[in-house]
Order: C-alpha cells, then structure tokens, then sequence
C-alpha cells in the first residue's frame, strides 16, 4: 500500500539507524559484517569473535533512529503504535533475544527532560496511540509550566488546552543487552528492522529535475546516467498526468545507515558485504559509494576486506508509482 501525500512539497525525513554498539573493545574482532539495506527492510549478520584467553561480558546496544516531536517534523514511522516502531529484532547463534529498551527525551540544547515528560504522565514517544488522551489530561497550569521549561513547544498566543503545545524533545531509544563472548570463540548475532524511510514526491512539472538534483545530487552524487534515468520517471509521470488526474508520481525514497559504529571494535572489519535492493527494476538508485556492482535485477553489492567505516551510508531510490483507486 502506498500513502500519497497530499501536496506536492509533502516530504517525510529519513533518519539513519545503524548497527550494534559498545564502547570501545580490546578484545573482540568483527571478523564479517554482511548488511542488506532496501527501503523495506534491514537485514545485519555479524560474526564476532573474542580475541583472548578469558570469555567476555560486555553490553551491546542498538540505537532506534533519534524522532524529533516538533510541529515541523513530519516523520512517517514504521509502526508508531509501538514503543518498538521500527521492530527490531535480535538473534545470537540462532537464538531470539528480548533486549531491554531505554528511552530518554532530550532537548535540542542536550538537556535531558525525561523525568519531567514521565513526572506529568506523558510518553516519551508522542506519537504513540495514548498520547493524545494522556496530554489531554495534563491541567492547563502544567501544560504552561513544562513550556517555560522547554519541555512543550507554545503554539498559539496563550495555553490553555493540549491543543497549544508541541512537544519539544527528541526521542533517543536504544535497545541492550548483555553479551557474553566465550574465548576465541566465534558468536553471531543477526538483527533486522524497518527503515524509517524518507520521501518525496514529484508529479513531472517543468523544472522538478532542477529542483531534485538540487536536493539529492551532492548527499547521493547524481551523476549524468542517473540524471537521465530520473528524466526518463518524470517525463512518463507527467504524460500519464497530462489529463490533470494527477495519478502518477516519481518517489524518492531515501534510507541511511549508521555505519561509523563499526569502528568500534577491535580492529578492521575483517570481511564486509553491502547488498542494497532498491526493490523495483525500473526504479533509479544512487549513493555515493566506490565499487558498486549489480548482481540482479534490483540488487547491487559492495565488499570490502579489512575494511574501517569512516562514514556512513546513505542512498535515494527514484520509483515512478501509479496511484490505483
């Protein structure tokens, strides 16, 4: 199913998520490292190894993509009925873990507010089902005293009801858990979620591949041939929307990875395996990455060997969708 936007700047973020964390390690190796990234889903295998004489337990954590709540913000979550709204998952050889989750809420400046969001009885995520009631329940004297703290956002010229405010903070969420490496031992641990996918939209008015290298050519380096290939959406968008039914429009859909992470460890990444799926044959990818080849009709693959991320990755897909009543 796809939710069309209701105007044409409509435009969701995407905001970037990436692998498993842990304060910098002596002892453990990331021998490989085979990720799978497609706007529908993340895939991660990796195979660790305790490079010591002595098992080592440590705590491992994967960071949720940070939401920002602000009246500005327009993010379309995965599942937002759950506190887990991106449904990660976590396996270690073979086995189904339930990591324990943490929640902050965190100001802008860096403040952390987090007792008072919970003091009032509000969730730290608002876009959660029970927010609306919840803030509707807050009296108005508390509602004025979180926006002198920072806490709400004041929307109108006086607060008076749940209607004038906005929350202020960013969510910061990360699952953990506690790892045990057993000595020169390899251990692997798999993890996959749904992307939080950014997107916008273009109906093949004069002037969009203007507008939409402007927008994705540096952050994805659109080249020539990808240039073309976008022209060739647009142009087939905007004959199938000559009639002024506006059905057909050419998406961008982008995803990030956090991939610095992977520094962490001890060591290089001793094999490390990129698929990206950009999911549609006739769909344009783009990403600012050397040594990409194509394995398949919508995949293409990245290796390196002992290999130090020092960036992450990021890249857009360009699909012409037809809008079908």
């Amino acid at each position: 199913m796809i939710a069309f936007p209701a105007s044409a700047n409509d435009s969701t973020a995407v905001l970037g998520a990436g692998g498993l964390e842990i304060t910098t390690s002596d002892d453990i190796v990331m021998e490989e490292e085979k990720l799978f990234l497609s706007p529908e889903e993340i895939r991660v295998r990796y195979v660790f190894r305790n490079d010591t004489d002595k098992d080592v337990t440590t705590r491992v954590a994967f960071p949720l993509p940070i939401v920002s709540f602000g009246p500005a913000d327009n993010f379309e979550l995965p599942d937002s009925q759950d506190e887990n709204f991106v449904g990660f998952t976590v396996t270690v050889d073979g086995q189904r873990l339930a990591p324990a989750l943490e929640q902050r809420a965190v100001l802008d400046n860096g403040t952390d507010v987090t007792a008072a969001v919970r003091a009032i009885g509000l969730p730290l995520n608002a876009y959660l089902p029970s927010w609306e009631e919840k803030i509707k329940a807050v009296p108005r004297e508390a509602l004025r005293r979180l926006v002198e703290q920072g806490v709400l956002e004041q929307l109108s010229d006086t607060v008076e009801t749940a209607d004038d405010v906005s929350p202020s903070w960013n969510l910061h969420a990360t699952f953990h858990w506690e790892q045990t490496f057993p000595a020169q031992k390899a251990v692997v641990v798999e993890h996959q979620y749904q992307p939080v996918v950014g997107s916008s939209f273009f109906v093949g008015d004069d002037g969009e591949l203007d507008r939409l290298s402007e927008e994705y050519g540096t952050s994805y380096c659109l080249d020539d041939t990808t240039k073309a290939g976008v022209r060739r959406l647009l142009q087939s968008a905007a004959k199938a929307n000559s009639n002024g039914d506006y059905k057909s429009y050419v998406f961008a859909y982008e995803v990030s990875y956090i991939l610095k992470t992977g520094a962490n460890w001890k060591g290089p990444i001793g094999h490390f395996e990129l698929t990206i799926d950009k999911i549609r044959p006739d769909a344009i990818l783009s990403l600012c990455i050397d040594g990409v080849r194509k394995t398949g009709t919508t995949t293409f693959k990245v290796e390196r060997d002992n290999f130090t991320p020092t960036r992450d990755i990021g890249f857009v897909v360009f699909d012409q969708r037809e809008l079908v009543e």
